[in-house]
């Protein structure tokens, strides 16, 4: 016998189905709950507490006061809960690398010839501060951080610029400071530079192959006998805030 629909569970599909139905965009406002409740057959406390879970998820915002609103889409929603997910598993890590090199491999020949004199520049000092940090045997996460998104805001794609953001973050969470070395952190910075000289230069497939060793070194770091994983605590730690580029 198949287990019984929680009644919010049913809300919750009622509720997407009502916003499809009627084209609703992000801005738009829900009926009163009452009008709403009553339109779906519904009590109201199976109502609010699908709302509830539907504002968790980033569908639904409900104004106190005002009433309940279909949300704009944003990433955040997965943001917070997706460390969850990986926090399990040693291998997530490793995982998550090989979507993100997939990612970024795929994106950066794109960028040459697109990358204004102004954007080159800030790939350059941010490259240029990174190595300067390294020769010090400091680290330099900011500064990775804003590179890897600087580098492809010429497609002024903002799904692009929050995925990019949300693999770096969630992988800077789960590896955090393990495994850091003197060396890598030259070799990091030095990878950085290789993509900014390939990318001011013109050159797709240089430009390509030097985003790849930057990654195929992490890889062969992570991939290390004994190499370090990443604690709860790593993994949970509050993200860095968002960049506006």
């Amino acid at each position: 016998m198949a287990a019984k629909i929680p009644a919010y569970r049913q809300a919750q599909v009622a509720i997407k189905r009502y916003i499809e139905e009627h084209h609703l965009k992000p801005g738009d406002q829900l009926p009163p709950e009452g009008q709403l409740a009553k339109d779906m057959g519904m009590s109201r406390l199976s109502l609010r507490e699908s709302v509830k879970t539907l504002e968790a998820v980033g569908i639904l915002e409900a104004r106190p006061g005002e009433g309940i609103y279909v949300k704009a889409f944003t990433f955040d929603s997965i943001f917070e809960n997706l460390p969850y997910s990986f926090a399990a598993d040693g291998k997530s890590l490793v995982d998550l690398l090989q979507v993100r090199t997939a990612l970024e491999e795929g994106l950066i020949g794109m960028m040459v010839g697109r990358t204004t004199p102004e954007q080159l520049d800030r790939l350059e000092q941010l490259a240029s501060t990174m190595i300067q940090k390294a020769k010090a045997g400091a680290t330099f996460a900011d500064e990775d951080r804003a590179f890897h998104m600087t580098l492809y805001g010429p497609l002024e794609n903002p799904f692009l610029n929050r995925l990019v953001e949300l693999f770096w973050e969630v992988f800077r969470r789960m590896h955090g400071g393990a495994d850091v070395t003197h060396w890598n952190l030259e070799q990091t910075a030095v990878d950085h530079l290789s993509i900014l000289n390939a990318l001011r230069a013109g050159k797709p497939e240089e430009t390509v192959a030097a985003m790849r060793t930057h990654f195929r070194q992490i890889n062969a770091r992570l991939s290390a006998p004994g190499g370090v994983q990443p604690t709860v605590a790593d993994v949970l730690a509050p993200p860095a805030p968002s960049l506006k580029l």
